[in-house]
């Protein structure tokens, strides 16, 4: 399906951002350091692509992403998206009690945490699966362009009691779990965890592509659920289906236990 062509309000964002990126070249070039779109790439997690067509608005932006140029530019999303920075701040909200995170404008001022910036990590595979319908085993091919593997807190491998050398990272394709999971967020799988278990999160081989779901049983039925209500519950015996494995971890949250 071809995608729709942008909102008004996303094609604001598109502008602002772009605003934004060439005064953050600007200071780049003026301190000596990389300011080419290849440099940021690096910097943001995206391809040389992607980020080009963030820029000049040929897809849309979300939080995921919004809040990576944020970090890397130095500036907040409201400074680019108003309207993002208000989606995530309705996050935000849900996630922490009595508003605890809106408090003296710490959303305003919020921003990801880069990788680098934290020395008690442990690295994990970035990679682009292989898949074919109807076949369960898979294969992995590396991610060199975005460095090739992200870092996650040390802490939450041992929380979750995961071994990191059989984890493996891939991207989020396409809008079924927004807002939990966006385009192009990085998601960490545990391909040796395939047993299914009501309301998890997995990544699945459907019909020979890969795909993020909730697992549902209903009535000894398994349902592939989405988050994003737009896209409704898919049962699992309507195509080729296999687990890859459970979905572990996602940049700044650890995904354990029933959504």
């Amino acid at each position: 399906m071809p995608a729709l062509p942008l909102t008004p309000a996303q094609l604001d964002d598109a502008a602002r951002l772009k605003q934004r990126f060439v005064e953050w070249q600007k200071r780049q070039k003026d301190a000596g350091q990389p300011a080419s779109q290849e440099a940021a790439g690096e910097l943001l997690g995206f391809n040389q692509s992607a980020l080009s067509q963030y820029l000049n608005g040929r897809i849309p932006l979300n939080v995921g992403a919004a809040t990576r140029f944020a970090s890397v530019m130095g500036c907040t999303v409201a400074d680019f998206s108003p309207r993002l920075q208000e989606q995530l701040s309705d996050y935000v909200s849900a996630a922490m009690p009595d508003g605890a995170a809106a408090n003296d404008g710490v959303l305003a001022r919020a921003r990801r945490v880069l990788p680098w910036e934290d020395s008690d990590t442990v690295g994990v595979r970035l990679v682009t699966l292989k898949l074919r319908a109807g076949v369960a085993r898979f294969g992995t091919e590396p991610v060199v362009e975005d460095s090739g593997s992200i870092r996650i807190p040390r802490a939450d491998i041992e929380r979750g009691k995961l071994n990191p050398d059989k984890l493996i990272a891939i991207q989020v394709r396409g809008q079924s779990m927004e807002p939990l999971m966006f385009e192009d967020d990085v998601i960490v799988i545990d391909p040796t965890d395939k047993k299914l278990v009501n309301r998890e999160l997995y990544a699945l081989n459907f019909d020979g592509d890969c795909c993020v779901k909730q697992m549902v049983k209903r009535n000894g039925e398994w349902y592939l659920h989405s988050v994003n209500p737009d896209f409704g519950p898919v049962n699992a015996r309507s195509g080729e289906f296999s687990v890859i494995g459970r979905v572990v971890y996602q940049p700044g949250r650890s995904l354990r236990g029933r959504l």
